[in-house]
């Protein structure tokens, strides 16, 4: 983000006509003091010869650094940390199965594992997707489509390092850790895709078949999206596919396909693995994991899903790259994806967190909010505060005023990836959002909108209809 304006001749530039507004920073913003904070973190200036800390942190942890100067840190069980990109973790939810709470660590275990992972961790990936994805088709996945990766982040960084020289589209808003990882590398040149609000931020197919025109060969997304909370559907991602077949890679971010409520929360998880025809041809990477459907976040185990070729180099890399993923959790992990177990897991998960979605979105609208629309996937819900005073109606402002309440959510100006830097993030058309998290605990919701209530109320914007649970 080295774009970002550090002089002061620079503040009173011309207006923008995507945005309405000024490419300096408004009054409001250079007197506030998390504006000044965001900026001297993101200048680019370099105390130390050889050190860029601004390539240290994603938006979710530059937000709990700022809220650990709040308290965050010493007593977390004070706060409501609706930012984090992370589901509830206890064993509360009715169908849900238990987690384990020990395990067994193998001789296997203390050995170095496979950098594309254990054979048997491989093998029950790929028979997961042949049962929910691939029955009737002739062309099935085999162990040698998996790899297994120590979290989405290492997976996304592992595809990156082996794809050629190509133009790479991605979609704006999407999730922040991409934004990273699109700055590593130099062998592909990032080329964003701004989705509209007036469309619900949504990805056409002609959308797609317009880049690929331009000479975009590889396009990476999440689906569900983070951090929007909308889905593309199945019928409309087969399009999409199609028109990609023979001509584009596609890398789909599937971690929250598990939150799904297009389907009545009957356990469906839309996956990209539906379209394929040809599981070694097809050039379609998917990423999932046990992070967000599994609710398992701290055992880092994930996996890329795709061509042979495609996964022989992904596990190759890791030797250099991160090393491999934990053996003892792999072992661990195998009996969980048994088929039936996993659609059974899926359905219980989709009920309880849709409960949560539709308890946000009331309480939300009983505070005087106008969201743009219900998410009908993930557990994010990206709020539009334009309507607030201005002195809390962009993302920044809202933020600090809710860490004031000991509530944290995400600025919607870190999902607007800006990996070349070559823009001042300050003209973003993600400025007036947050994302909002709701997967945390319910208890932990009710607190956090009880401080949003708050927030309202101390700069005379709550419209008096809220009870504040």
């Amino acid at each position: 983000m080295t774009a970002i304006r550090s002089g002061a001749q620079k503040l009173d530039e011309v207006t923008s006509s995507s945005t309405g507004r000024t490419t300096g920073p408004s009054e409001n913003e250079m007197g506030s003091d998390i504006h000044k904070k965001f900026r001297e973190a993101h200048e680019g200036h370099k105390a130390h010869a050889g050190l860029d800390p601004s390539r240290a942190s994603t938006g979710v942890v530059w937000t709990s650094e700022r809220a650990y100067e709040h308290g965050f840190l010493d007593h977390p069980e004070e706060w409501a940390n609706l930012g984090q990109g992370a589901p509830e973790v206890e064993d509360d939810i009715e169908g849900s199965f238990k987690r384990p709470t020990s395990i067994d660590i193998t001789m296997t275990g203390r050995e170095y594992g496979p950098t594309a992972g254990i054979k048997p961790m491989r093998e029950a990936v790929a028979n997961l997707y042949n049962a929910h994805h691939r029955q009737g088709k002739d062309s099935k996945y085999t162990w040698e489509n998996v790899c297994i990766v120590p979290g989405g982040r290492a997976g996304l960084i592992r595809i990156a390092a082996v794809l050629g020289n190509a133009y790479l589209g991605f979609f704006i808003p999407d999730y922040t850790a991409y934004n990273e990882m699109l700055s590593l590398f130099r062998n592909f040149a990032a080329i964003p895709i701004p989705l509209s609000k007036e469309d619900k931020y949504h990805i056409h197919a002609d959308k797609i078949l317009e880049e690929i025109k331009r000479g975009t060969s590889v396009i990476l997304t999440s689906n569900p999206r983070n951090p929007t909370g909308k889905m593309v559907g199945s019928a409309e991602l087969a399009e999409i596919q199609d028109i990609a077949r023979n001509r584009a890679t596609l890398i789909m971010d599937e971690f929250y396909g598990g939150y799904n409520y297009t389907t009545d929360c009957d356990g469906a998880v839309i996956s990209a693995a539906d379209n394929i025809h040809d599981v070694n041809v097809d050039d379609i990477l998917i990423i999932d994991g046990l992070t967000k459907r599994f609710r398992l976040p701290g055992w880092r185990v994930a996996w890329v899903v795709g061509p042979k070729d495609f996964i022989k180099a992904i596990g190759s890399c890791g030797s250099y790259l991160d090393g491999g993923c934990n053996v003892p959790f792999q072992e661990a992990a195998v009996k969980m994806l048994e088929p039936n177990n996993v659609r059974k897991e899926m359905k219980a998960l989709q009920h309880h967190f849709r409960d949560k979605r539709d308890y946000v979105v009331q309480r939300l609208t009983e505070m005087g909010f106008e969201l743009d629309y219900v998410p009908d996937s993930t557990f994010y819900l990206w709020l539009n505060l334009e309507k607030l005073p201005e002195a809390i109606n962009d993302g920044l402002n809202f933020f600090q005023a809710c860490l004031e309440e000991k509530v944290i959510v995400v600025p919607g100006i870190f999902f607007d990836l800006n990996p070349s830097r070559r823009r001042d993030l300050f003209d973003s058309p993600c400025h007036h959002y947050v994302r909002v998290s709701y997967g945390p605990r319910m208890d932990h919701l009710k607190a956090g909108l009880d401080g949003f209530e708050r927030v309202l109320r101390k700069y005379e914007a709550f419209p008096g209809k809220g009870k504040g649970a």
